[in-house]
């Protein structure tokens, strides 16, 4: 059941709120939403978090009620006819809240009824959304702090950065890699592969420190200098380290049965 299309009224719910605890006790009017909103596809730790109640208190309910019926929504601590209407606290229900799940980030407006859902993948969507939301004073520095991980000091220097300077200036990472190809010659790919091989067959280390500076020490009339960060990308896209504990046995192979096709 998709209920995200439904317009829901603050202001109507507090009334039917109210009117719902002259007839049930607060606990019991809790223990309703808590199932109401597990059915509607809600998580538990969700459900705790927007509730304001222990993520062991909202799965114990939800067992009870699948397990006793009706009967485990009743409140056996008061008798019906003891019973005090109560009213809800308007303020403390209306607050702004973060929720945090699996994929999603949602704020839920208390006041308004509304709710924002976002992928929590999308960093620099959400990140521009709470900390404007923060800045604006309809999040808590602890909510925004909490949900993107981060110390209430750097979120606030980020939320100033921020609306001075824009999203592009401060949440978008410019730093570039290689543009390009790394690039190397023929006889170099050749002498990378050469070495390569023999170091591996007889158990000499393959790592793309000591295979730059072979190469570089063979070849002095080079005027670039390779690194050992472009012999590690050509290792990789010619897929030498597929074959680095194969060869060995191949080799050994071959050598056992020298008339192997």
């Amino acid at each position: 059941m998709n209920c995200q299309h439904l317009l829901f009224s603050p202001r109507q719910s507090q009334k039917r709120m109210d009117r719902a605890l002259k007839i049930l006790p607060i606990e019991v009017l809790k223990k309703i939403l808590c199932f109401s909103l597990y059915l509607l596809g809600a998580k538990r730790k969700a459900i705790a978090e927007f509730m304001g109640m222990p993520e062991e208190s909202v799965k114990t309910g939800i067992s009870k009620v699948m397990k006793s019926g009706l009967s485990a929504f009743r409140d056996r601590r008061k008798s019906e006819k003891n019973y005090i209407p109560q009213t809800l606290p308007p303020n403390e229900d209306l607050k702004n809240s973060v929720l945090l799940e699996e994929e999603f980030c949602t704020v839920v407006f208390g006041g308004m009824g509304q709710a924002i859902k976002i992928l929590r993948r999308h960093k620099v969507h959400l990140r521009t959304v709470l900390l404007s939301l923060l800045h604006s004073g309809l999040l808590t520095i602890r909510n925004v702090s909490q949900a993107l991980n981060i110390t209430p000091a750097h979120c606030r220097e980020l939320s100033g950065k921020l609306m001075a300077k824009g999203v592009s200036n401060v949440l978008i990472d410019k730093r570039k890699g290689q543009m390009q190809d790394f690039r190397l010659g023929a006889s170099a790919k050749a002498a990378l592969v050469e070495n390569f091989t023999a170091r591996a067959v007889t158990g000499h280390s393959v790592s793309s420190q000591a295979l730059a500076e072979i190469i570089n020490k063979d070849a002095p009339q080079r005027n670039v200098i390779i690194s050992p960060r472009t012999v590690r990308w050509h290792m990789n896209k010619l897929g030498l380290m597929s074959i680095k504990k194969t060869l060995p046995e191949l080799v050994n192979s071959l050598k056992k049965n020298p008339e192997f096709p």
